[in-house]
């Protein structure tokens, strides 16, 4: 029967580690969940990881079964891949095994003791002790940098697997304490194991990062080429308008000289009107972006929706068109779907590009009636062309990431807000 102190100390370390790996899978996967949640849910996966060390089970049975609860929390709760959240469950409980045992040596060979290694001893349960201040102190390094660069990450956790696979290795070497050479060759193993995991892992994000750019490209493609179209058959219903001016313009004289003042002002509304649609148009110098903004404003204008810009865009820059063809045009997109399900003055959009220093800012604001929809942390359409646009911000964001870009939306009183930040370099012209 173990004492107070014991049950106490299981069920904290226990309970930590539970918290540590819910967190470690939603930080690499990028999940968006309530971590409140997760607490309460570690908290009692926790006692019940703790009933079941108080009974004659074996190590690998308590494994499997925190290993289960991760991956079921990890898919009721953040609503990840199964395959993934089993994968990375397993994998993190035979990590988190091998730096308990390593510690565990590690303080047997330092104080030359092999009490150490007894799992309900003292001297065990301070090396687990160690192993979860060590856990903590990733955490709250992993939070930190993750904010700056996701690649960072990885990288510590890839150092961590690989710090404890070179510790088995030294530690198979002692001498100090008696370790069955079997065990430290299932040790040796497993550390290899974890390593070609973090590696399969990599490729694996490698892979779908790939795919989902691979697939952005096209639809940007197919978005460049709808948006071209529709300009360029503006540009053809108005090229008659000035082929004929100087028709139009002795039909104007004709009325003038008769003083059909009201007849000459309905001859030149009718004139006016195709014409509209050309002096809304943006110059900004690239053409991919002319073309994306004209036919967006001329687009939000059938729908009778108010589109107001303010444009500085800088010059020979390495920011590539394909990139702001994705992200403007997303917001764009996302802002007239808004827009025109709303009613009265909350029918407009307001287009903000500026450069301040080595940042290009880039704002749309639109009118919407209520919040809008999100899952996953992803903005959710109600087009019915999901192919175009079932991606969201995920586009804006992939394209922002290219530049060390960031996006940020908010919704206030009826009005929705994206900002995106993008870093550039000028280039010569």
């Amino acid at each position: 029967m173990m004492a107070w102190y014991q049950i106490l100390s299981f069920f904290l370390t226990n309970g930590l580690r539970i918290f540590f790996g819910l967190y470690l899978a939603v930080t690499l996967l990028k999940l968006s969940g309530n971590m409140k949640k997760a607490a309460a849910f570690s908290v009692c996966a926790a006692v019940c990881i703790t009933v079941f060390s108080c009974f004659p089970i074996g190590q690998i049975y308590i494994a499997g079964a925190e290993t289960i609860i991760l991956t079921v929390i990890l898919y009721y709760l953040f609503a990840a891949n199964l395959r993934m959240s089993l994968f990375l469950a397993f994998f993190y409980e035979i990590t988190v095994a091998l730096w308990d045992f390593i510690l565990s040596v590690g303080l047997g060979v330092a104080f030359h003791s092999d009490s150490f290694l007894d799992v309900k001893s003292f001297g065990n349960m301070a090396a687990v002790w160690i192993v979860r201040l060590i856990m903590l102190g990733m955490a709250f390094q992993m939070k930190e940098i993750s904010k700056r660069n996701d690649k960072q990450s990885s990288r510590v956790i890839a150092g961590a697997a690989l710090a404890g696979f070179l510790g088995v290795v030294l530690l198979s070497g002692q001498k100090t304490i008696a370790i069955p050479d079997d065990q430290l060759t299932v040790w040796v193993i497993f550390a290899l194991l974890i390593l070609m995991a973090i590696l399969f892992f990599n490729l694996n994000r490698q892979y779908e990062m790939e795919k989902t750019i691979a697939q952005l490209e096209k639809d940007k493609n197919v978005l460049l080429e709808r948006d071209y179209q529709n300009l360029k058959n503006s540009y053809a219903a108005n090229a008659k308008l000035f082929h004929d001016f100087h028709n139009h313009a002795e039909a104007l004289y004709r009325y003038l000289s008769k003083s059909s003042t009201s007849e000459a002002m309905e001859y030149l509304e009718k004139l006016r009107t195709p014409m509209q649609g050309i002096s809304q148009t943006a110059w900004t110098g690239d053409e991919a972006i002319d073309y994306l903004i004209s036919s967006k404003i001329a687009l939000a204008g059938s729908q009778n929706i108010r589109v107001n810009t303010n444009i500085e865009f800088p010059r020979h820059t390495n920011i590539r068109s394909a990139d702001l063809v994705a992200i403007i045009g997303n917001l764009l997109d996302n802002s007239m779907e808004a827009a025109g399900g709303a009613e009265g003055s909350l029918r407009f959009i307001n287009l903000t590009i500026r450069r301040i220093n080595a940042m290009l800012v880039i704002k749309v604001e639109n009118g919407c009636s209520a919040a809008p929809a999100v899952a996953d942390g992803e903005l959710q359409t109600s087009k019915t062309e999901k192919a175009l646009h079932g991606w969201g911000l995920k586009s804006v964001r992939t394209a922002a990431e290219r530049y060390d870009g960031t996006i940020e939306t908010e919704y206030n009183d009826h009005t929705f807000r994206a900002v995106v930040t993008l870093s550039f370099e000028a280039v010569k012209a």
